[in-house]
């Protein structure tokens, strides 16, 4: 049942804050300025989500992993910087598609925080797709607008793994929208059937969903000109897909008040056989559902940012939305190997130059990429070329861009690329994005 946070909740919640805060001096004498700055900064962080009530006990709050099962992960973005500062990690693959071969805007869009990381609503000018993932304040930023199609994906270099019982998978999140053509979504594939571009078969780009996959994505209504934002899930199942979800609707906006600066928790608990996603500092669950047993048990995590034309059909005005991210967590996991290019975009007119990766592929490795047109593949410089291996997807739509997943000999440290006919797209061209080289060893 949905809940509303009383003001006597909320002024509760500061005040746990506040003791917080105190019992952090107390510890420096005991255990360390620097830990107990960290503990301080982490819920002085916390303190700006007032509206949150917090159930978790003493011990849990000692950290994000607390209490959950091992091993875990987690990212807090501990980074602090006076500039929007473009997001490059090593243990995270980071692909920005838009459905046209291009990487550059036509006009510059506005994009959350101001060019000092004033807060909401200031604003700094984005140019690039490659920029829309990018740092402010410590905690991550999403943005982006396609006139087409257009979306973001983070993936950390570890799976979810719930083959001895429950995972648990949590990240806040703003709120606020500003536009019901800009949503996120959460997927979760096994290794072998990861699709770089992975997409719902009823949306206008991508080639469809993976052979086998959970998702959940933020849907949306509106009801007597009210919006309501919720969430549904769906289950892939050798390319078949079916919905579930026990609360849909029910939108946030009906117990909390949308916020850019504030970000809230949300969380996935999964097991083979039961789904469950909600907001638990108010106590909501959009899904709580048992499922037909899954045959897999372990995933590669995507969070995803979606933009489809996010201006046309607003009976006010709309912009393209910024999601600010932070904490993410996921627990337990199994590593693997990244290894990350020293580009992004690969197209005619830098293809001469081989992209260079920051290590040697392992053994049993895989090169993973989008590509438009049928691409090839080159590890000797040249000399010797290969079709590129597409991942298994439900459709292979010439016009739209393939997710690759092609194998790549053991010690290759760079690739060359190129396209075995580009007059077979109506753009007349071909490009590739985003290459890595994956691995299951870690």
């Amino acid at each position: 049942m949905t809940t509303k946070h009383s003001m006597a909740t909320r002024s509760s919640a500061r005040g746990r804050h506040l003791s917080w805060g105190i019992l952090a001096w107390v510890l420096a004498a005991a255990i360390g300025a620097a830990a107990a700055a960290e503990l301080r900064g982490g819920h002085l962080a916390r303190a700006q989500s007032q509206q949150r009530s917090l159930f978790m006990p003493f011990i849990a709050s000692l950290g994000p992993l607390s209490g959950l099962p091992t091993p875990g992960f987690t990212e807090g973005f501990s980074i602090a910087t006076s500039a929007p500062r473009r997001w490059k990690p090593d243990d995270w693959d980071i692909t920005v598609h838009r459905r046209e071969p291009t990487d550059q805007y036509e006009h510059a869009i506005q994009a959350s925080h101001g060019p000092d990381c004033g807060a909401p609503p200031a604003t700094h000018s984005i140019q690039s797709f490659s920029d829309a993932a990018y740092l402010c304040k410590n905690h991550l930023m999403t943005s982006i607008y396609a006139s087409d199609y257009g979306m973001v994906y983070l993936t950390p270099n570890r799976m979810v793994d719930f083959s001895k019982g429950e995972a648990v998978i949590r990240f806040e999140m703003s709120t606020e929208r500003t536009s019901l053509r800009d949503w996120v979504d959460v997927w979760i594939t096994p290794y072998d059937e990861n699709l770089q571009l992975a997409l719902e078969d009823w949306l206008p780009d991508g080639n469809g969903e993976p052979r086998n996959a959970i998702e959940i994505r933020m849907d949306s209504a509106q009801d007597n000109g009210v919006t309501k934002t919720t969430f549904i899930g769906k289950r892939i199942e050798n390319f078949n897909s079916t919905t579930f979800g026990t609360n849909g609707w029910t939108g946030y906006e009906q117990f909390l008040t949308p916020d850019a600066k504030r970000r809230d928790l949300f969380e996935l608990r999964i097991t083979r056989s039961h789904i469950k996603f909600g907001m638990p500092d108010y106590n909501f669950w959009w899904i709580d559902e048992a499922i037909d047993p899954l045959a897999w048990d372990k995933g590669v995590v995507q969070f995803g940012h979606h933009s489809y034309n996010p201006l046309k059909g607003c009976e006010s005005t709309c912009t393209p939305n910024s999601w600010h991210w932070d904490n993410f967590t996921i627990a337990p996991v199994v590593p693997f190997t990244m290894i990350h290019a020293d580009r992004s975009i690969v197209s005619p007119a830098n293809a001469a130059t081989p992209v260079r990766f920051a290590k040697p592929a392992p053994a049993d490795a895989r090169l993973r990429f989008t590509g438009l047109s049928d691409i090839q593949v080159s590890f000797d410089g040249g000399a010797t070329w290969a079709d590129a291996q597409k991942q298994q997807q439900e459709k292979y739509l010439a016009d739209h861009f393939q997710s690759y997943w092609t194998p790549i000999p053991a010690g290759a440290s760079s690739v060359l690329f190129r396209s075995k006919d580009p007059s077979q797209t109506s753009w007349k061209t071909w490009m590739v994005r985003d290459p890595s080289i994956w691995a299951r060893s870690s």
